[in-house]
């Protein structure tokens, strides 16, 4: 089941059961314009424990609960498609900013998903799930690649705009990366137990990362500091839910904001999941949501079925407005603003942002610190200094390479292999000196070869391989031994490591499968 697509003919959810509370909306003389075209802010009380939400936001004015504003406008990005018809591209646009005209900020983008922003440099991060790269560009500027190798369908990007470091959801590897912001010291962050994530959000000024899960079984939201520890279900969808598709925080408030793909419906809750809203569900333009992020008062999202962009009040839903249409489906938004983006202390700030960790230094819970390594590198006892291990398991399946960490075999020790260099896997084997991995490919009839960075894929046997279901590395002469078999030819065959004076050692065999050789002994 697709994550995106809605089923075609599954009529829309009746408008459901409201939270229990008593929304009382007040207008406030202070609340006037955000900058995005709000007529009122809204001061409410919701009873039943939520307690009193005070408006304290401006545009343009200074700011209560650590949220700053300045004198900057509001930017609402917006991956759109191109408007001409027949034209694939996308591009990253501003549908609309006070008393200025719609502009393209970055054009040319293909596939993009996912999007986020470090405000403080003016950058941009999206990610491209056919490309499987994740990019990174100034505004207005065509940008570059962060992350070039070993992603399968990252479909979440978050930015940690305090410590410096990014993170993106591996839908199809289902696990949470993270790297800094120039890609360098990358980890895997959590894994296991994850089915299909889809989309993730921090607030860095606590340490708190959030992400949705697609699990057939049970449709949740979790968290977890964003060191990846104190992993626990904050929300698990029992009634009529079950394809949570975006997910957003309100730093203000401490609530996250999701939208579901099933349901049609927008929530909201507190960060551990109580004090749950159904903030609206059923409207027109709430037919099948993609992407969601807040400003202000205000609740925006992106629609595929009617393909617009439309904004509502965050409590009540009331005052549903579309702000932007689109000829084909919408993706992924953002408020390009500071108040989405709040301040505050740097635990890992000392030592170039490294803190006193040797490598990778990542915010926890209540503000402190944790340190973490790289692939290839384990974590000393001393919990802060990294050191190098060449040790790990790799193994194949039919479309994904992987090799894990021996003590934690869900966590990725080097990045995955994966499309287009993968189609179908039969065996795999690696070469120590070099640090390389080869694998036969049966559909493509081909044997590749790749360091386990990621880099140097390679094609070292094309012609003649049928079905080379066996596969071994011989280390001390630096040869490559394969079996081959079809109608005619039923053989062992042999080749350099770089595929050179390629010949059969063994022939007349049966079908062949398996191979392992022994250099010591010969």
């Amino acid at each position: 089941m697709s994550r995106w697509p809605r089923p075609p003919g599954q009529p829309p959810p009746r408008r459901g059961h409201r939270f229990p509370g008593i929304h009382k909306c007040l207008q406030s003389a202070a609340c006037k314009s955000d900058g995005l075209g709000t007529e009122h802010r809204w001061a409410a009380e919701l009873r039943a424990g939520l307690g009193q939400v005070p408006c304290t936001h401006r545009a343009g004015a200074a700011v209560t609960r650590g949220l700053p504003t300045g004198p900057l406008h509001p930017l609402l990005l917006l991956i759109c498609p191109r408007q001409q018809p027949g034209v694939p591209a996308q591009r990253l646009c501003v549908p609309f900013r006070v008393g200025v005209p719609i502009r393209v900020l970055v054009p040319g983008l293909r596939n993009t998903i996912a999007l986020d922003f470090h405000l403080n440099q003016s950058s941009l991060y999206w990610t491209d799930v056919v490309e499987d790269k994740i990019y990174r560009g100034k505004l207005l500027e065509n940008g570059g690649v962060v992350i070039q190798y070993g992603l399968a369908t990252p479909e979440g990007l978050a930015v940690d705009w305090i410590a410096g470091n990014i993170y993106w959801v591996e839908s199809n590897l289902d696990q949470i990366e993270v790297a800094k912001l120039d890609g360098t010291m990358r980890t895997t962050l959590l894994a296991g137990d994850i089915e299909h994530p889809r989309a993730i959000a921090l607030d860095p000024r606590y340490g708190i990362l959030f992400w949705t899960d697609w699990d057939a079984s049970l449709p949740r939201i979790e968290a977890a500091s964003m060191s990846g520890a104190g992993r626990r279900t904050i929300h698990k969808e029992t009634g009529s839910g079950g394809w949570p598709n975006g997910l957003t925080v309100d730093y203000l408030e401490k609530r996250i904001l999701w939208i579901d793909a099933r349901s049609d419906a927008i929530y909201s809750a507190l960060y551990d999941g109580t004090g749950h809203i159904e903030v609206l569900r059923g409207h027109e333009y709430l037919s099948h949501p993609f992407a969601v992020t807040l400003y202000g008062g205000e609740v925006y999202w992106t629609d595929w079925r009617t393909n617009t962009l439309a904004k509502a009040n965050k409590w009540t839903g009331h005052n549903v407005t579309v702000v932007q249409r689109t000829n084909t489906q919408p993706f992924d938004l953002q408020v390009y603003h500071p108040s989405r983006q709040p301040l505050a202390p740097n635990p890992c700030e000392a030592n170039g942002g490294k803190g006193p960790c040797s490598h990778l230094c990542l915010i926890n819970y209540n503000r402190t610190l944790s340190c973490a390594c790289p692939h290839l590198m384990k974590l000393d006892k001393d919990n802060v200094t990294c050191y190098g291990r060449d040790k790990f398991l790799l193994y194949a399946r039919q479309m994904e390479i992987r090799g894990v960490d021996i003590d934690n075999p869900y966590y990725n020790y080097i990045i995955s292999f994966t499309v287009p260099d993968i189609d179908n896997v039969t065996v795999v084997d690696y070469d120590a000196l070099e640090q390389r991995i080869y694998w036969s490919d049966v559909r493509t009839q081909t044997i590749k070869r790749a360091f386990i960075n990621g880099t140097g894929v390679e094609t070292v046997v094309s012609a003649d391989l049928p079905n080379a279901h066996g596969l071994s590395v011989d280390w001390v002469s630096r040869n490559l031994f394969w079996t081959s078999y079809d109608a005619n030819k039923k053989q062992i065959n042999v080749a350099r490591l770089d595929g050179s004076f390629k010949n059969a050692v063994i022939q007349g065999l049966d079908k062949p499968h398996c191979l392992v050789v022994h250099p010591l002994r010969g």
